[in-house]
């Protein structure tokens, strides 16, 4: 009786198990099946924003979806990246007795987290939640409820004209390609093309931190063929040129700028672009008004104030466009175009995932990325890149130790960094500052590039001056250091503060 009473109770057990079990599953798809939805779910988007970037669209509604629309690409892409890397690494290393599990992803991406682990990278891609695959699974009910959403903007997507001549705004990430700007770009060509509301001249503030692009963004427009048909003149005025001296005089004033165009055939329109660092009185505005409306008596002047500072917001006749670094997931999309080009980085898991980390560490810079990126393009082998990923590492430390600050924050606010080197004699050289000259302005022979990787014979002793970046696409910068050969000093006492920095840092 007791053995039957217990087969009974056994059978019920399991029964009761196995339909837990199944019960469970049920619930949660396996990791595999939730990652083919989200590759079928990206390349929705991927078809629809295609479509959308080829389309002249002016209604801001309809940019705010899109750019919503690219934003969950980005982020998709990034954690599907990172989930194919790591599936490939981990077949790698069941087939190999090397430590394959070095260049992982979750490692890779997560070592700057207190604690190595593949925990650690859940938390990077999903925040605090530690639970990996509900994340994934609302990620993607996310992205498919937003692609169901968006019949509304295809149809009405139907009704804008194709874009026939954009050599930049394709927005394939090349080289010679302005990134991520296409929501922005849109809303300054409204701003310049359609006609004011009132007869007082229209003036729009484009704020952001340091080379964020703002110049970037305000050139790209102003060589567009609709708004030089659509001005007579384009004048500019860089950073220093307008002083708060109360009077601004455009015809006395017309050296101090840069006329970056002139179309006598069309109307008797003007459009001033003035950098400023800081801000601008209105006094000063006031009188560049006046004197633009003598220019331009019957209207039609429209003027594009950028800054770094909320102080500008208040001239501006409509609502300040505010400018901001890329996300992590848009950078990645970015750099890892540069830094593998035609390749598939699907068929270098080990190479992809050291490209993740890096990436990561770049803190959105894009100078940073051109460079780096086009060293890893150039040497294409595990051993470069490892070399590079640990000289990114020890970067980073070495200036934790030494300020307690990531070397990019430190780049942003124009302080002092140790560049690194893979020279084995010296292996940092100080930046002491960057500034930016004309593409027609005379550089040095030597480049960042050289003293990176020991090229270009012997280094000039003291103080020099080497190229950084040479920009490809307007207004064509070029990037100048000001640097010497000089070793860092580490601070012993610095470390508990590094270890506490670092765990904030990502």
């Amino acid at each position: 009786m007791d053995i039957l009473v217990s087969a009974i109770v056994g059978d019920f057990i399991s029964r009761s198990a196995s339909f837990m079990i199944s019960k469970y599953f049920q619930q949660q798809p396996d990791l595999n099946k939730i990652q083919q939805r989200l590759q079928r779910v990206l390349l929705r988007i991927d078809i629809i924003a295609e479509e959308a970037e080829a389309r002249d669209i002016t209604n801001q509604g309809m940019l705010r979806q899109l750019k919503m629309l690219r934003q969950g690409m980005y982020r998709g892409r990034y954690v599907l990246d990172a989930l194919r890397f790591q599936a490939a690494l981990d077949e790698e290393v069941s087939h190999s007795s090397s430590a394959l599990c070095k260049y992982s992803p979750a490692k890779r991406l997560c070592f700057s987290r207190a604690g190595s682990g593949s925990s650690n990278r859940e938390a990077l891609l999903f925040g605090t939640n530690s639970n990996m695959r509900e994340e994934l699974q609302r990620m993607v009910d996310t992205l498919e409820e937003t692609v169901s959403g968006m019949k509304e903007f295809i149809f009405f997507l139907e009704s804008y004209p194709r874009i026939h001549h954009q050599p930049y705004g394709t927005y394939l990430v090349l080289d010679n390609c302005m990134f991520g700007r296409q929501t922005e770009r849109e809303r300054v060509l409204n701003f310049l093309l359609c006609p004011s509301a009132t007869s007082d001249l229209a003036v729009l503030p484009i704020i952001g931190p340091r080379r964020v692009g703002k110049s970037t963004l305000v050139e790209y427009i102003c060589r567009d063929e609709s708004v030089r048909d659509g001005f007579s003149m384009i004048m500019f005025f860089p950073e220093g040129s307008l002083k708060d001296e109360g009077v601004v005089d455009l015809k006395g004033n017309i050296m101090n700028s840069l006329v970056r165009h002139e179309n006598f055939a069309s109307q008797n329109r003007l459009l001033i672009i003035v950098e400023i660092a800081e801000g601008i009185s209105e006094e000063t505005l006031r009188s560049l008004k006046s004197s633009a409306t003598f220019i331009t008596p019957c209207g039609g002047c429209k003027i594009i104030i950028t800054s770094r500072s909320d102080r500008v917001v208040n001239l501006g006749t409509t609502e300040a466009l505010r400018l901001d670094y890329l996300s992590q997931e848009a950078y990645w999309h970015f750099f890892k175009s540069l830094a593998f080009g035609s390749r598939s980085p699907d068929e270098q898991p080990k190479l992809a995932s050291m490209a993740m980390e890096i990436a990561l560490e770049h803190k959105q810079c894009f100078a940073s990325a051109h460079i780096i990126a086009g060293m890893l393009r150039d040497n294409f082998n595990a051993q470069f890149w490892s070399t590079i990923l640990d000289c990114v590492r020890a970067f980073k430390q070495t200036h934790l130790l030494m300020f307690g600050q990531h070397p990019y924050l430190r780049m942003r606010e124009d302080a002092p960094v140790y560049g690194w080197r893979l020279a084995s004699s010296r292996k940092y050289f100080l930046v002491c500052n960057t500034c930016q000259l004309g593409s027609s302005e005379e550089v040095p022979k030597i480049s960042v590039q050289d003293i990176i990787l020991g090229h270009g014979g012997t280094l000039p002793r003291g103080q020099f001056e080497a190229l950084g970046w040479r920009s490809r696409i307007p207004p064509y910068y070029n990037y100048m250091v000001s640097c010497k050969m000089q070793e860092p000093q580490l601070t012993v006492g610095r470390k508990k503060r590094a270890h506490q920095e670092e765990e904030h840092v990502i």
